[in-house]
């Protein structure tokens, strides 16, 4: 699998269309960078605007743009709370059964929107309960902050981002149902082999 570029100070991701309904994404320099800044968090969010246009895009179930929601929120970059944080910052903590909770959702939901954003690279398992958002898309920090963070994106083997046109998830559903029914199919298939029985063993009489 291709590794994302590390994006290092004086660059920035850019995407440009494919001329398909997609984008296609690369670095480029840049003099200056685009700070994102709040009473609670400052740094560099090198793809927020991209990342808003894609959401507003995307053709998807309310419920899966709520778990994404929640995971932004829940990743908590602040640096004033070091000590309390239940993981590192650039990460999250939480589970199925917790985000089914802040959701309201049923487990069906949450895990198949932690499903769809773990096949398009916006997030990957780090350790059991440890989320990892994709530091290119998400995350406040410095510029050598972002360079760790993407850093372990690509030394875990971290999905490859993909920035999918507006139909895409309809075709992963469809999809994803399509294989379903092949593995049904294919079961129903295979030939069931009756075991003989063993007949009992005799004792030999004296």
């Amino acid at each position: 699998m291709e590794q994302l570029p590390i994006v290092r100070p004086g660059e920035r991701v850019v995407a440009r269309s494919d001329g398909k309904g997609g984008l296609i994404l690369g670095v480029e320099k840049i003099k200056g960078r685009e700070f994102a800044a709040s009473a609670e968090c400052s740094g560099y969010v090198l793809d927020a605007r991209l990342l808003m246009d894609v959401l507003g895009s995307l053709k998807m179930p309310g419920s899966w743009f709520q778990v994404w929601c929640k995971l932004v929120a829940l990743q908590n970059a602040n640096r004033a709370d070091d000590n309390v944080r239940a993981a590192a910052r650039g990460f999250v903590k939480t589970n199925q059964r917790d985000l089914q909770a802040r959701c309201n959702l049923s487990a069906a939901s949450v895990n198949e929107a932690s499903q769809f954003f773990a096949h398009i690279g916006w997030m990957r398992t780090a350790k059991r309960g440890v989320l990892q958002l994709n530091p290119w898309l998400t995350v406040a920090g410095t510029s050598g902050e972002q360079e760790k963070w993407q850093a372990l994106w690509n030394s875990a083997e971290g999905p490859a981002c993909i920035i999918p046109h507006s139909d895409y998830p309809t075709e992963w559903r469809q999809a994803r149902e399509a294989e379903k029914k092949a593995a049904e199919a294919a079961r129903r298939k295979e030939k069931v082999v009756t075991l003989r029985q063993r007949r009992p063993v005799r004792k030999a009489s004296a």
